[in-house]
């Protein structure tokens, strides 16, 4: 059991912001990308496309899902409660600021954006302002809580709770444990792993396109080779790193050079769909019709499997990942008790192998896992 707590939601909120961030500021200019390693060396022969595709039968979308904590809280949220959302400046960060928009005005939240910066010294003052503004909670998306341990301190003090995404180290620096943790990025991981599998029709040369800033990005890689490994014990996977002040610029670019030099790389994979905006008109001008896959998509991502450009993602319900976020907020700001289910229900509950056949009609929603979440929110929330 998880019982939220006001203490530990604070450190949570302090802790798990930062960290996205800061890694992204401090290490930003790293050094250019390599290859590393293989998925396996053993004697298994060809890839096992049939146990690929078995193996991903939940993360196909079918079937009816739940939310993933489905008790109704112990009394109604008060009117004007403040809650502050740290914004890390990427556009998925953007996304689910919009995607909070709707939960807020439901529950009359005080909604307010703090963005966090791109440096230490940023970081820093950004959640010095956090602490001033004393709100009644904080949701941060993908930021360590490494860089910002003072002001994890002073929210203690003042019982603010934060609720996490995408921060893999939340249990560490004793913060409520996300639900996209570790064994949820392992998982998805594995599940890029077969679909590269299944959608090559059993390559044995890939590439995986690792975001060495992101701490979720290593995990993902963690996933797929082990599931490579199993999936095909003979298969290599080459590992390149993409720096993080690449993306949204020129990681299409570097993604276009590698395969150029890598000629026998039948598939790609990679630890954020960013890396595939704008990818599928380079390859093509380069002659190259390598495929991939990744996860965190975008709209323009979206925009490209619809139009056939961009073979799959891992697609990720944004909307129902907010919603649940904000739902473990509530749950730490009132001390009530919760659990979060099996890593696999998380899992498959938020994410599903997205191509054409399945592209969403409106690249700005993206993927909805449960369609009728929001009446099911509204009625645990109380709401009227």
């Amino acid at each position: 059991m998880t019982r939220g707590r006001w203490t530990r939601g604070l450190q949570a909120a302090a802790l798990v912001a930062t960290g996205a961030f800061a890694l992204t500021a401090c290490t930003a200019g790293s050094t250019p990308a390599e290859p590393a390693g293989s998925a396996g060396t053993g004697d298994g022969g060809a890839a096992d496309v049939a146990a690929a595709e078995a193996f991903l039968a939940p993360w196909m979308g079918e079937g009816e899902k739940n939310l993933l904590i489905d008790e109704p809280l112990e009394a109604p949220v008060e009117k004007g409660t403040h809650v502050v959302y740290l914004d890390v400046g990427t556009p998925v960060s953007a996304v689910m600021w919009q995607n909070l928009q709707a939960p807020a005005e439901l529950l009359g939240l005080k909604l307010e954006r703090v963005e966090v910066g791109r440096d230490a010294q940023s970081i820093n003052a950004a959640l010095n302002t956090v602490v001033e503004l004393a709100p009644d909670g904080v949701i941060n998306i993908t930021l360590d809580p490494i860089f910002f341990e003072p002001q994890i301190e002073q929210l203690n003090e003042l019982g603010i709770p934060i609720a996490s995404g995408s921060v893999m180290n939340t249990v560490e620096h004793g913060l409520p444990e996300a639900f996209n943790g570790p064994d949820w990025m392992k998982a998805n991981g594995g599940v890029l792993a077969a679909a590269a599998v299944a959608r090559s029709g059993g390559a044995s040369e890939y590439v995986f396109y690792n975001i060495p800033e992101f701490p979720f990005s290593s995990l993902e890689l963690e996933g797929a080779e082990a599931k490579l490994a199993e999936l095909c014990p003979d298969c290599t996977m080459r590992v390149v790193d993409i720096p993080i002040a690449e993306l949204g610029s020129t990681a299409a670019d570097r993604v276009v050079s590698d395969l150029q030099a890598n000629p026998d790389t039948e598939y790609f994979m990679a630890a954020v769909d960013e890396v595939q905006i704008g990818l599928p008109q380079k390859l093509n001008l380069a002659g190259l019709e390598t495929k991939g896959i990744a996860m965190w998509t975008a709209p323009p991502n979206y925009e490209q499997i619809a139009a056939g450009e961009q073979d799959a993602t891992l697609s990720v319900d944004l909307n129902l990942m907010m919603w649940t976020v904000l739902d473990q907020l509530l749950r730490e700001m009132a001390g009530q008790e919760y659990e979060w289910p099996d890593t696999e229900t998380r899992a498959s509950t938020l994410t599903r192998i997205t191509d054409a056949d399945n592209a969403p009609e409106d690249p700005v929603t993206g993927y909805v896992a449960i369609p009728d979440y929001q009446d099911r929110f509204a009625a645990n929330w109380l709401a009227e």
